[in-house]
C-alpha cells in the first residue's frame, strides 16, 4: 500500500531556490516515514542547508513544496508536529533551561517530563543555572532537549553534536536511536559520517543543489560489497602486488569483493599474514567508490 501524504513525516517535491543568480536547490524529492532517519548529506555550498530550511519551513521554496505530515512546511499545523536543533543556538543569558523547555512546552501546548530530558540529555547540575557563562557544549545539550520537549513527531537536527564530548555525543546517538524505534522521524545532518550510519537508515546526498544519491543504506551498500581486509606481515616481507595492499602503520588493508575468493588466494600462495579483520566499507568511503565508480577486486 503506498503511503500519502498525510502518513509521511515528509512529502517533498520539486523544491527549488535561488539567490539571485546562484541555483542553491532545483528539483529536490524526498519522503520520509515515521520510524525512518534520513542522514542529508553534502559539502558546504552543495545545498544541504537550504534544502533543510526549505523542509523546516524557515525559507520559502521558488517552485515546489514541502509537506510534514501533509501541511505545508512552516504551518502552525506543521511546526506543533516537529522539533529542531539549529546549527546555531542563542538563548537570553538570564533564564533557566527549565524555564526554556517549560515555556516551549506551553507553545506547543504538551506537559513537559522535565525529568525525563534531564536524564537523558544530561542537564542534572545545568536545569536550574542561568544560561550565562554556559560552555558551547553545554548550550547544546539544552539546545537538544529542547529540540524534544513538545514531543514532536519529527525532528531537524542540524549537526547536533558540535561542541559536545565524546559521552555526551554517545548518550545523544542513544537518544536518537530509541526515538526512531519509537516511530519518530528524524532528520540529521553532520559532518561525522560515522554518526551519520551509527543513527540514520537513509541518506541524501546533495551535490550543486541537486540529489546525486539516495536510498536506504544497506541497499547502497549492496550495490559494492567491497570488504576491506586488515592484517600484519612479518618485518620486511611484502604482499604480492595483485593483493593491490597498502601500508597503514605497521598493517596493511586491501579492499575486495569476494573476500573467499581472496583469503583462499594468499593461504594457498603461503602469505604469512596474521591478526587479519574484515569489515564493510565506512560510510564515507563507500559513497566515494559510488561516485567515482572505483571498485578493485
Amino acid at each position: 500500500m503506498t503511503d500519502t501524504p498525510t502518513d509521511l513525516a515528509i512529502h517533498a517535491r520539486g523544491l527549488a531556490k535561488r539567490f539571485g543568480p546562484v541555483q542553491a536547490v532545483s528539483r529536490i524529492d524526498l519522503d520520509l516515514a515515521p520510524g525512518q532517519a534520513l542522514g542529508l548529506l553534502g559539502t558546504n555550498g552543495a545545498g544541504k542547508s537550504t534544502t533543510l530550511s526549505l523542509l523546516m519551513g524557515l525559507r520559502a521554496p521558488d517552485t515546489g513544496q514541502a509537506l510534514i505530515f501533509g501541511h505545508p512546511a512552516g504551518s502552525p499545523a506543521a511546526r506543533r508536529l516537529s522539533g529542531a536543533t539549529p546549527q546555531a543556538t542563542d538563548f537570553p543569558d538570564q533564564i533557566t533551561p527549565r524555564e526554556i523547555l517549560t515555556y516551549a512546552a506551553a507553545r506547543y501546548g504538551t506537559a513537559p517530563d522535565i525529568s525525563a530530558l534531564i536524564r537523558d540529555f544530561g542537564l542534572n547540575d545545568l536545569i536550574d543555572r542561568r544560561i550565562a557563562g554556559f560552555s558551547g557544549g553545554q548550550m547544546r545539550r539544552v539546545a537538544l532537549a529542547l529540540a524534544f520537549v513538545g514531543q514532536p513527531r519529527l525532528v531537524f537536527l542540524d549537526e547536533p553534536t558540535s561542541g559536545l564530548d565524546s559521552a555526551a555525543q554517545d548518550r545523544f546517538r542513544i537518544q536518537a536511536r530509541a526515538y526512531v524505534a519509537q516511530g519518530g522521524a528524524l532528520v540529521l545532518t553532520s559532518h561525522h559520517w560515522d554518526e551519520i550510519e551509527a543513527i540514520c537508515d537513509t541518506i541524501a546526498l546533495i551535490d550543486r543543489g541537486e540529489i546525486v544519491l539516495s536510498g536506504r543504506i544497506d541497499t547502497i551498500r549492496a550495490q559494492t560489497r567491497i570488504t576491506r581486509l586488515a592484517f600484519d606481515l612479518p618485518p620486511g616481507r611484502m604482499p604480492p602486488p595483485w593483493l593491490l595492499a597498502t601500508p597503514d602503520g605497521a598493517r596493511w588493508q586491501a579492499e575486495t569483493t569476494d573476500s573467499d575468493t581472496t583469503l583462499r588466494r594468499m593461504v594457498t600462495e603461503g602469505l604469512p599474514f596474521a591478526n587479519l579483520t574484515l569489515h564493510p566499507l565506512d560510510l564515507k568511503d563507500l559513497i566515494d567508490r559510488l561516485q567515482h565508480k572505483d571498485s578493485r577486486p
